[in-house]
């Protein structure tokens, strides 16, 4: 569903993305890892056409991301859901207006399907307690189920997840991580998540690939990638693992 092919990207003298290459099959779930500031955002904001490649390719189903007019593109956009990290919420509304704010946008339904939607989407994430709060008002695991919530509310056929969990304590990681593999079992969508977090990877992942110098290395199954031999990635995992175990936070 999902296919870059050679993908470069830099930013002046800063090369992010040199070469990437990436394959997803719809359904799959995929997780990229990578320490923070190494382009793993920046490659998701090329699948939905926020960025565009110096050169290569970036494929949705049969659609050329980077050379879409405008009317492809938002057909694009209408398939595949970008997770924000910091969730994007408009502070000044409450959380249903947010999550009802895509489908207002496209002016394609009645308000009362709208609302029946989002109503849905909302009990199913156990967030109608809060659909009249601000996001303001709300912890920031809530703020990041409503952010979830909106993208849901759209039924996408792929979800991108910008580092799902950053910036959360252990436990509501572990939540976020039991609810997106919620979400893969009842809706089967596709899924591609950025993160650093290990624990996250190897508990949804169908694959995982490391992102090292624009490029992916070692992407395979979660048992194939944790006994890579392959330097880079023994040098992340060990190195991610030591940190871990001592109490200190990811790279």
């Amino acid at each position: 569903m999902i296919r870059l092919e050679n993908v470069c990207k830099a930013f002046g003298s800063n090369v992010v993305l040199d070469g990437f290459a990436l394959e997803i099959a719809q359904g799959e779930t995929v997780v990229v890892l990578g320490r923070s500031g190494s382009g793993k955002s920046v490659m998701l904001k090329h699948i939905v056409g926020l960025i565009r490649p110096d050169s290569g390719h970036v494929f949705v189903d049969d659609v050329d991301v980077a050379a879409a007019d405008a009317k492809s593109l938002r057909a694009v956009r209408r398939r595949v859901a970008l997770l924000f990290q910091t969730g994007a919420l408009v502070n000044w509304m409450s959380v249903r207006a947010n999550v009802a704010l895509p489908l207002v946008e496209r002016r394609q339904l009645k308000r009362a399907e709208i609302n029946q939607r989002v109503e849905e989407v909302l009990a199913k994430l156990e967030m109608l307690d809060a659909a009249d709060r601000l996001p303001g008002e709300i912890s920031g695991g809530m703020r990041k189920r409503a952010a979830l919530a909106r993208v849901l509310v759209q039924d996408p056929a792929a979800i991108l997840y910008d580092e799902p969990t950053a910036g959360l304590d252990p436990i509501l990681a572990r939540t976020v991580a039991a609810l997106i593999q919620d979400v893969q079992v009842d809706r089967h969508n596709t899924a591609l998540v950025v993160t650093h977090d290990l624990e996250l990877a190897f508990a949804i992942a169908d694959r995982i690939g490391l992102h090292s110098e624009g490029r992916l290395v070692e992407l395979g199954p979660p048992d194939v990638f944790r006994k890579s031999q392959h330097p880079i990635v023994r040098s992340f995992l060990d190195g991610t693992m030591r940190t871990a175990a001592s109490g200190g936070g990811n790279p």
